[in-house]
């Protein structure tokens, strides 16, 4: 629950394009109703919670839209300078994740305390959902055969450079569909990653009234979860998120003047979004 509620609160910010402002004013409803698909809060819980929430946007405002506005800023310049390499898009997932684990650094000393006063009820909700949500994952990529999961990521990916640039090239699609059937395999070592991370979030909450071990625990899980991954899955990762650099790259040396004024005016009015959200205090 506290991963994917964080996560929520990373990307519906980030990424959510020409809506980021209507998306920001309404996050505190969104993270409410992402909490309330895991777990019933008792009163005081509650009340803590939407304290937190309160605290966290403040921060989130005043100190993080910037690091986004900038990043993105940097990012469009080495999209339009041509000068992006695959060294400097990791660069800018390393950026990405920076901002993953500062939002963790602010909100888990005040999260983990009411995640640990759960009672039995509330964890075997907690825990309802996420074996649900597993299962169904098991159920959706499983078995299934390289070629259809090339064709799914295809498909999603292609969807998400249409709503970046207006329109997909058959010379795009194909830019994409080879960097897909080069990508290392990893999905059978990311279903078993998240077998464990359950296994051991599970123990976690089982353990929750012992303070040190809770703590050093979910800690652990919600900022070090590379430490559950097996070193040749990490390699992979690595290889892959290099490959995707090499991708990106490709498409943007790739867009019609057509496509790239989609691309700079999306990417502007998500910075301008940012910035104007940054100064409404």
């Amino acid at each position: 629950m506290s991963k994917k509620l964080l996560l929520l609160l990373c990307c519906t910010v980030f990424f959510v394009g020409c809506s980021t402002k209507v998306s920001y004013f309404f996050l505190d409803w969104a993270i409410e109703w992402e909490v309330e698909e895991y777990v019933d809060l008792n009163h005081d819980q509650q009340d803590k919670f939407d304290q937190l929430v309160e605290q966290f946007l403040v921060w989130h405002r005043q100190d993080e839209l910037p690091r986004y506005r900038d990043q993105l800023t940097l990012l469009s310049t080495q999209a339009n300078e041509y000068s992006l390499t695959p060294e400097l898009w990791q660069q800018q997932v390393t950026m990405a994740k920076a901002h993953w684990y500062r939002i963790f650094n602010v909100v888990m000393p005040d999260l983990l305390p009411i995640v640990a006063s759960f009672d039995d009820k509330q964890v075997q909700q907690v825990l309802t959902q996420l074996k649900k949500e597993q299962k169904e994952l098991i159920e959706e990529y499983a078995g299934k055969e390289q070629s259809e999961l090339i064709t799914d990521s295809d498909k999603r990916i292609e969807k998400q450079l249409k709503e970046w640039t207006g329109s997909v090239s058959e010379p795009q699609k194909q830019i994409i569909h080879q960097a897909n059937t080069e990508r290392l395999a990893t999905l059978d070592m990311w279903l078993e990653y998240r077998h464990e991370w359950l296994r051991q979030f599970e123990q976690a909450l089982l353990r929750r009234n012992e303070a040190d071990y809770f703590t050093a625990q979910m800690t652990r899980l919600l900022t070090a979860p590379d430490e559950l991954k097996s070193s040749v899955y990490q390699n992979n990762v690595t290889e892959n998120t290099h490959k995707f650099g090499v991708m990106i790259i490709a498409l943007n040396q790739s867009f019609s003047d057509k496509q790239r004024k989609h691309f700079n005016g999306k990417l502007t009015e998500l910075v301008d979004d940012l910035t104007e959200l940054h100064l409404d205090k």
